[in-house]
Order: structure tokens, then C-alpha cells, then sequence
């Protein structure tokens, strides 16, 4: 069955709920703390020549990609007891036992930042399980920081946001993208065209992160992909669902890290129902 927010649950006493609030609120801190701290780093690369690491077939490996992981990892690791899933080490301090986890996309994005196209940030999210807590997207071009923890709420730097309003897919936005493993034969384009038709307009940014972080913001009202890796939508599945959205995902490939997902305001009918 597919994750959808919202979980029936035990009841907790205000006390346990208050200090599993000002705990989230520290790890917050602390997420938003490392991915000030790469993108500090990744935009002082930009005025140099952008060092390749690989480009085999559609994918593309930067060693800003490798710069920014070390750096949030450091940062993570010295301030939490979490271990990390990042997109260039993969799991960094796991164990069986490890229930809550970060998930790190230092460079979500990485061909934009190469290509100059300003669509890439630091995507920094925590989930328990597969539920997801609280996520950090920070925007390389235009410095916005996008946050929230669910059930708290969702922030454009320290402004409050919410999805949109927009109910009708003739009327909406959807994000939505090609991941690199992602089928790429006639029927299954066929298809995947046929399931986004009914939207006003669709955006393909080449950033998961953005896209989420946006559909948080309202500035689009849905986003839908299939096969894509888990790090790059970890932070904005939790920042959508902060801000009101709802979101569903099941996992793909478990074993490439993969997730199909959908994300909308809430109001509009599931792309893939």
C-alpha cells in the first residue's frame, strides 16, 4: 500500500508532545545550520571552473557534489545522533536498529549548477521510517530557504507559507520530471504524458527539490514522478506536508533508493489514482 500522510495513532501526553517539538525544532536548527553552510561553499565554487567527476549516459557527478556531502554530513553527524543517507556515500553511520535517519541531496540539481540554468539547492530532509519529520531546501540562486516540520508548519526564510488554493487541474501546475532510471520507451512516455494531460501547465525544472519546495510555497499545485531517488525528495515531501499539502510515495526499487511519488495542495484530484 502506498505511504499517504496522515496516521492514526496513541494519543500522546502534552508533555512527551512538547519535548518531541523542541526536539525536532533543535534537529531543524541544526539542518538549516548545514545547508547555510553548503551553500555558502557551492556558491563560491560557481565563480570557478565546475570540476567533473563523471558524466556517464544521462547522470552527471560534480565534485561540488562531494565537497557540499562532507560538509553536511560533518555538520549532521557532530550535532545529531542520526545517521545519514546521502545521495554520494549513500547510508553513513547505520544500523539495523537506526529507525530515524537524515537524507541528504547536497546538489540537488547538479547539471543546472554545472549548465548555469538556476534551478539547484541543498536538500537536507529527517524521516522516521518512512514517514517523513522535517526538511531543510535551500535555493542556490536565489538564496530562499524553504523549511518545516510537520505538523508545525512550513517557512519561506521566516515567512509562513501554504499550498495553494487552486482545485481544478484545468487551473493548476504540476512539476514534474525524467529521473535517470526512469522508463524511456515509446509506450511508457505515452503513458506518463497521458496521466498530466488534464494540468493548465506543466514544469519541468530539473530540480525535485525546487519543485517541492514551490509546491509548499504555492507557486505550483502538484508534483508527480516515478523511479525517482529518495534523497531528492526527502526534504520537500516533509516541507509539502508542513504546509498543509498531502503526499504519497511507494517505493520503486528499494534497493536503488527509488520512490514513485505524488505531492498536491490536497484539493486536486491524484495524478495517478
Amino acid at each position: 500500500m502506498p505511504r499517504q500522510d496522515g496516521k492514526r495513532g496513541r494519543r500522546e501526553s502534552p508533555a512527551r508532545s512538547r519535548d518531541a517539538s523542541m526536539k525536532l525544532e533543535a534537529e531543524l536548527s541544526l539542518a538549516k545550520k548545514a545547508a547555510q553552510r553548503a551553500a555558502t561553499l557551492l556558491s563560491g565554487l560557481l565563480a570557478k571552473p565546475i570540476e567533473v567527476d563523471s558524466a556517464i549516459d544521462r547522470d552527471v557527478k560534480l565534485a561540488a557534489d562531494r565537497e557540499a556531502e562532507t560538509l553536511i554530513v560533518e555538520t549532521l553527524r557532530d550535532g545529531s545522533p542520526y545517521p545519514v543517507l546521502s545521495e554520494e556515500s549513500g547510508c553513513i553511520g547505520e544500523t539495523r536498529s537506526d529507525r530515524t535517519r537524515w537524507i541528504v541531496d547536497p546538489l540537488d540539481g547538479s547539471l543546472n549548477f554545472l549548465r548555469g540554468i538556476p534551478f539547484c539547492g541543498v536538500s537536507i530532509g529527517l524521516w522516521q521510517d518512512d514517514a517523513p519529520l522535517l526538511g531543510v531546501i535551500h535555493d542556490l540562486r536565489t538564496g530562499e530557504s524553504f523549511s518545516g516540520i510537520v505538523g508545525a508548519g512550513a517557512w519561506l526564510d521566516d515567512a509562513k507559507v501554504h499550498v495553494s488554493a487552486v482545485s481544478k487541474p484545468s487551473e493548476a501546475i504540476l512539476c514534474t520530471g525524467f529521473p535517470i532510471g526512469m522508463d524511456f520507451s515509446r509506450s511508457a512516455i505515452t503513458a506518463y504524458a497521458e496521466q498530466v494531460l488534464n494540468f493548465k501547465r506543466t514544469r519541468l525544472i530539473g530540480s525535485a527539490a525546487l519543485s517541492l519546495a514551490y509546491l509548499a510555497a504555492g507557486r505550483v499545485d502538484a508534483y508527480y514522478e516515478r523511479g525517482i531517488k529518495i534523497w531528492d525528495v526527502a526534504a520537500g515531501l516533509a516541507i509539502v506536508k508542513a504546509a498543509g499539502g498531502a503526499i504519497f510515495h511507494t517505493a520503486a526499487d528499494p534497493k536503488k533508493h527509488t520512490l514513485d511519488v505524488e505531492a498536491s495542495n490536497g484539493l486536486l484530484t491524484r495524478v495517478n489514482a
